[in-house]
């Protein structure tokens, strides 16, 4: 009988890019899941993932979007407008509309599930049926990143505020369930040095994230958690996606040995 293999994708800002690196890895050894969920950028790389894309065509998306940092600098105080987020009025809406090629969920080639977080009741919302694009754009709504979205009369914020890797989700529908969650390295680099407000906010978020994962893992067993921590980057640097994937050659290698044994 051939095990099935279920992914769970997360990962807010940039470092959820690192999700990738493992979509390459296992597309080396012909590791195909059965389901898979996500959010934040997790969500993206999952619906990408069951729309049939392969990891370089998640690179190439990347390659075709000028994010703040490369031409430009971040405009961090943009974070702090009321509306907007530093990637708002980039069209990547669009343009993830215009690339992915299959938009709605019964026709991709495996199931999927994305994560939101409903705003004004603070209640996780799964999306499994409709249009694909909306559905990523809710659960991709990051603090300071996107800004909420509303769909149908409801405002979604990013699903990691509930849900920071949604592998809960997909428990039933697999035999042995895997979670890829990226995060930063947020060690002081220096003694005695304090992080400044803005860092201090999303490290506090970052703590919740873990805090809401460890409690989830001691009421749903998972055969494999890789917890990724991406070096020398932060939550903002979408623009080096490429020393992001290169950067886990060695980590992906020792996954996908790991997840070798459990599928046999």
């Amino acid at each position: 009988m051939t095990k099935t293999l279920g992914i769970a994708f997360g990962g807010s800002g940039a470092e959820g890019i690192a999700c990738i690196a493992y979509v390459k890895a296992m597309e080396e050894l012909n590791i195909k899941p059965d389901i898979v969920s996500g959010t934040g950028i997790g969500a993206v790389v999952a619906a990408m993932y069951a729309a049939g894309m392969s990891s370089q065509d998640m690179t190439d998306f990347l390659k075709e979007v000028e994010f703040p940092g490369v031409k430009r600098p971040i405009n961090i105080s943009k974070v702090k407008d009321q509306k907007y987020g530093i990637l708002d009025g980039m069209g990547l809406e669009e343009y993830f509309q215009m690339v992915v090629p299959i938009k709605v969920f019964d026709r991709l080639y495996f199931p999927l599930k994305i994560v939101a977080a409903n705003y004004e009741t603070g209640s996780e919302v799964v999306f499994s049926e409709g249009d694909v694009g909306r559905a990523v754009r809710c659960g991709v709504a990051i603090p300071g990143i996107f800004s909420p979205h509303e769909a149908e009369g409801v405002v979604y914020i990013d699903g990691s505020c509930v849900n920071p890797v949604p592998f809960d989700i997909i428990r039933d529908d697999c035999d042995i369930l895997v979670c890829i969650d990226p995060g930063i390295d947020q060690t002081l680099k220096e003694q005695g040095s304090a992080p400044y407000v803005f860092p201090a906010l999303m490290g506090a978020y970052s703590a919740a994230k873990r805090s809401l994962t460890i409690e989830k893992q001691k009421s749903c067993k998972v055969e494999l958690y890789e917890t990724v921590t991406v070096e020398d980057v932060t939550t903002f640097d979408f623009a080096r996606y490429e020393d992001i994937i290169a950067s886990l050659d060695e980590k992906t290698e020792k996954f996908t040995f790991k997840l070798k044994g459990l599928l046999k």
